[in-house]
């Protein structure tokens, strides 16, 4: 635990009563988050599976469909748990809850997959496959909310990009023994027995995760009930029109968020294009968990001294080169650079999106504003079903030219109208 000490120094204006229980806290952040991070990239749903959706008999829509669903399931859910948050003193029981029924549906998918695909036909087990990611990401998404509530209460603000980035790097670390055992997987065991050992396999790294999120503790919330108002709508209303600068980060976040419409279709494409075997998805992990490790540590850092909005920046730029370089590759070699930016992105995702918006409201709005976020932008990955659709009439790189010219305009408003809540400038 020095390590982590060293790495994360508390600031020298906390309270000296508050040092120990913000240290324990971060050290439980640090082992629950990248020991989350290594059991999720065991079935990540940029890679491994759109390729098991391909392996069940799945077309271009249902793989297109894979990071619709996730995401959607990831944002929306909570949106209609968030004004409950508002009147908690203590968000950890719903945090466990919701965090435990999270975990148990990678079991439910390694059953399913062990008892059900062969004897069921294609037509039933991809959309029933289909539903479990989206329970998964849904259940994700309602524990989520709690949890980022605790991270910002027993995180000091200007240490969260760097924990967020050091919990991303360990798990990114490990993860790169996890991808080659991804590649060990699927190349020896048969089909779908070994889609369901790595489910299993994600089910117990991510329990062991829970056993120390568990011990997280947080001190009480103090509510003014007078001031909550319950209605989601009516606070959504309230929050975009109230904020110059959140409606102008909403409409970068639509276009953000459209470019991951296509992330579903890179590894499909790669094994397709140059005729390689399922298990090569082993590889693309290894490949993203690597660039994962240089990511965290750049952009935490970033973050931390510079502000969200950069990094978000630095996402949208990361998306257009990732979609460029799949149309241009000749070689499966060119073509890794694919999962190097594409794991920019999604780590920037991960360490500024959400707190970024932290930065732009008081604490007792924050739940509504990330609620909000996530109803209103979430559709935009709807457009997956879209590039799937033309993907069967046009194949894949129109896809991947639109994801480019879509990324370059989030990268423009991002740059010119979205302001950075700590420096107060724009451009």
């Amino acid at each position: 635990m020095n390590v982590i000490d060293r790495l994360l120094p508390i600031p020298e204006d906390v309270p000296e009563s508050e040092v120990e229980l913000i240290r324990k806290n971060l050290h439980y952040h640090v082992l629950d988050g990248s020991l989350y991070v290594l059991g999720m990239s065991l079935v990540a749903a940029q890679t491994i599976i759109p390729v098991f959706i391909r392996e069940l008999g799945g077309g271009a829509l249902a793989i297109g469909s894979v990071q619709v669903i996730w995401t959607i399931g990831a944002n929306i859910p909570g949106a209609f748990v968030a004004h409950t948050l508002r009147k908690r003193e203590y968000f950890k029981p719903p945090m466990m809850l919701y965090g435990f029924i999270h975990r148990f549906m990678l079991f439910v998918c390694a059953a399913t997959a062990l008892y059900l695909v062969g004897r069921v036909p294609p037509s039933v087990i991809v959309p029933v496959f289909l539903l479990l990611v989206f329970l998964l990401a849904g259940f994700g998404s309602v524990g989520g909310l709690p949890w980022f509530q605790i991270y910002t209460k027993t995180v000091p603000v200007r240490m969260r990009g760097r924990l967020m980035g050091i919990r991303q790097l360990l798990g990114s670390s490990a993860g790169v023994v996890g991808g080659s055992i991804v590649s060990f997987v699927l190349a020896t065991l048969t089909f779908p027995l070994n889609y369901s050992v790595l489910f299993l396999l994600a089910f117990v790294v991510t329990m062991i995760s829970f056993a120390f999120l568990s011990n997280i503790r947080e001190q009480p919330t103090i509510v003014n009930a007078e001031q909550i108002s319950f209605n989601l709508f009516e606070e959504g209303k309230r929050i975009i029109s109230s904020n110059r600068n959140y409606r102008h980060y909403l409409v970068a976040d639509v276009f953000v968020l459209m470019t991951f419409g296509s992330v579903s279709f890179y590894a499909v494409y790669a094994i397709e294009k140059f005729s390689l075997p399922p298990s090569f998805a082993g590889t693309f992990i290894v490949i993203m968990m690597v660039s994962n490790i240089v990511a965290n540590i750049a952009f935490g850092i970033i973050a931390d001294t510079y502000g969200h909005r950069i990094n978000l920046i630095a996402l949208a730029g990361c998306m257009a080169l990732s979609a460029v370089i799949a149309i241009v590759s000749p070689n499966i070699v060119m073509y890794g650079f694919v999962f190097v930016f594409l794991a920019f992105a999604l780590q920037v995702m991960n360490i500024s999106r959400l707190p970024l918006i932290a930065e732009m409201c008081s604490e007792t709005d924050r739940p509504m504003y990330i609620g909000v976020t996530n109803s209103l932008t979430a559709p935009a990955l709807l457009v997956g079903i879209v590039f799937g659709w033309i993907i069967r009439e046009v194949g894949y790189v129109p896809i991947f030219i639109m994801t480019a010219v879509i990324a370059i305009v989030a990268f423009y408003i991002l740059s010119k109208y979205v302001v950075e809540p700590r420096t107060g400038k724009a451009g």
